[in-house]
């Protein structure tokens, strides 16, 4: 069917018989003995946005440190995956820098960004020896530098500035100029001086991070032109080596890579052209969707169809708050089973909510109540960011070789969801 074509950017899911196999093994093998909703991790599949991203880049960039962003997708299992490859891990507050140490990421291997850290946060970090520290403004340097000063330590920094962009791009941008994220370039300066003066910090490197679902290997040849540009100024005006320039994440997922042409032997080669002296600097990237959008899907039974206004809809039982609406995402769902071409079909979730609609896109194949259905690139932050608003959290699963499932995280237990809320009269008594 025209509205599954798509499928060729996913090699691990064909169809076989009119049945979904999901890395050769049929869906029935393991769908029809679980209860739905439910998540299910394909670690071959993260490994091989890894190995395609590393091995794209090495071709041209020999010192590079792909770094997994936590807040992507957290789950104990993908984080200990990541930790066992070469990955590294990009965190944004204790919580995560606590999950990084928790997974054995290597502590030189940790990168620490967010605009507000506390003085809580930032005395662990430094006191564990955080070496990719990103400063996010004026203030947070200077709190960086009081307490690098009362542990009598030298303490690297890298600077999250936002780039100078022409009007066009800066359009496209998810975070822009006027965002809370970032200082803009010529304030950014002001901060590598304040940082070259001080007995205490050590300015190494430079942070951008503008978007997400990026595409669009004309993007950065756009951003690293300005880099490159910003960085000769830094080490002229200030005699400062830029050691480190961190890329930062916003990367789409591998399918969506792939469905639009972009491949990282092609950004390793426009690093190399337009980054003078590459040889000698650290290359960071921290990619969290890229590596886990499409290494989850999200199996769901059809619970009832209707008819208004002229439209079809399909209700789930997995909805949006597991599921998560946001603009940005790209789920899209697929039969388990494939009856043939039917009425185009809206596909919403349970929750009495208007946004609780799981793709934007009507489906055109033929759905009947209970039947199943497959939703993809759910694995970025859903997971993450998943609540519970009326309905328990789904479980979650990971595929083993052999087509054998392992729970790794326990569906919301309904009974004790609704003791939880009356804990108070425990306590009162």
């Amino acid at each position: 069917m025209k509205n599954l074509d798509f499928l060729q950017f996913y090699p691990y899911l064909t169809y076989k018989e009119k049945q979904l196999h999901i890395e050769g093994f049929p869906i029935s093998k393991f769908a029809q003995k679980q209860e739905t909703p439910f998540f299910l991790f394909l670690p071959k599949r993260f490994n091989q946005n890894f190995e395609g991203m590393k091995n794209g880049i090495s071709k041209h960039i020999p010192n590079f440190l792909i770094a997994y962003a936590l807040k992507a997708n957290y789950l104990g299992r993908v984080l200990d995956k990541a930790s066992s490859m070469e990955l590294g891990a990009e965190v944004m507050s204790l919580f995560e820098l606590k999950l990084a140490k928790k997974a054995n990421f290597p502590t030189d291997k940790i990168v620490f960004n967010g605009p507000a850290k506390s003085l809580e946060e930032l005395n662990f970090a430094i006191s564990e020896g955080i070496k990719h520290l990103n400063v996010d403004s004026f203030n947070e340097l200077k709190t960086i530098e009081e307490v690098a000063k009362n542990k009598n330590h030298i303490q690297p920094i890298t600077i999250r500035i936002h780039p100078q962009l022409s009007e066009e791009t800066e359009k496209r941008l998810l975070i822009k100029k006027n965002s809370k994220l970032g200082i803009d370039f010529s304030r950014g300066v002001k901060l590598y001086e304040y940082a070259k003066k001080s007995s205490y910090l050590n300015p190494v490197g430079i942070h951008v991070h503008v978007g997400t679902n990026l595409i669009s290997h004309d993007f950065y040849e756009e951003l690293l032109i300005f880099f490159n540009n910003y960085i000769i100024e830094l080490e002229k005006k200030l005699q400062i080596e830029i050691k480190e320039i961190n890329l930062g994440g916003g990367l789409a997922s591998g399918s969506s890579l792939d469905l639009n042409n972009f491949n990282f032997t092609k950004l390793g080669e426009q690093l190399a052209k337009h980054i003078e002296n590459y040889e000698s600097k650290l290359f960071i990237f921290e990619p969290g969707r890229y590596l886990i959008e499409d290494s989850f899907v999200a199996v769901t039974k059809t619970l009832r169809l209707k008819k208004s206004w002229g439209r079809k809809w399909a209700f789930t039982d997995i909805g949006a708050n597991s599921l998560i609406p946001m603009r940005y995402t790209l789920y899209k769902i697929i039969p388990a089973i494939d009856k043939g071409k039917g009425q185009y079909t809206n596909v919403g979730g349970p929750l009495c909510l208007p946004v609780d609609v799981i793709s934007n896109e009507a489906v055109d194949f033929e759905i009947e109540e209970n039947d199943l259905l497959v939703v993809l690139n759910c694995g970025a932050y859903t997971i993450s960011m998943s609540e519970q608003f009326g309905y328990p959290r789904p479980a979650i699963y990971e595929l083993e070789d052999g087509g054998k499932l392992k729970l790794i995280k326990a569906a919301d237990d309904l009974n004790q969801m609704v003791e939880d809320e009356f804990s108070f009269r425990k306590t009162s008594e």
